[in-house]
């Protein structure tokens, strides 16, 4: 670019670097997928501790509590269906099972809704998840500068 009555400054290539990463930063569907990833572990790891986003203990279940077990994970299909779907704007993490609206906010169940299950959210955003979102999006954001 000419520049006319001025003063031209020689960028040592940052301009090429800033060019890349604006590119970059315009595709921001592998940084969503990243973060879906995170928070489908950070909500496995919830199973694993039997806790909702906030640390909060869930109630144990019967069966788990009569067996040993641990609650929400008799035979680990729910657990096993947390996933995400991500787009260049958003990540939605979740399970398609039927059930897994009733395990996450709890209320009436079974023969007659006779039952009234506790809520035992393992979806949502932890401290520890926002802080591996924080990572995630800063790794993101050195590799967009990379020459």
């Amino acid at each position: 670019m000419a520049v006319k009555n001025g003063v031209s400054l020689n960028w040592g290539g940052f301009d090429k670097a800033l060019g890349k990463a604006a590119h970059k930063l315009g595709d921001t569907q592998a940084l969503m997928e990243s973060v879906g990833d995170a928070l489908v572990s950070g909500t496995l790891k919830r199973f694993d501790a039997e806790e909702d986003p906030t640390g909060k203990k869930w109630k144990p279940s019967a069966r788990a509590s009569a067996e040993g077990g641990k609650t929400l994970t008799d035979t680990a299909l729910l657990r096993r269906s947390i996933d995400y779907a991500a787009t260049p704007d958003k990540v939605m993490v979740g399970s398609n099972l039927k059930y897994a609206r009733i395990h996450q906010k709890g209320g009436k169940t079974g023969k007659g809704h006779k039952v009234n299950m506790p809520a035992r959210p393992y979806l949502g955003v932890s401290k520890d998840d926002m802080e591996e979102v924080k990572e995630t999006l800063a790794d993101f954001l050195k590799g967009a500068f990379k020459p």
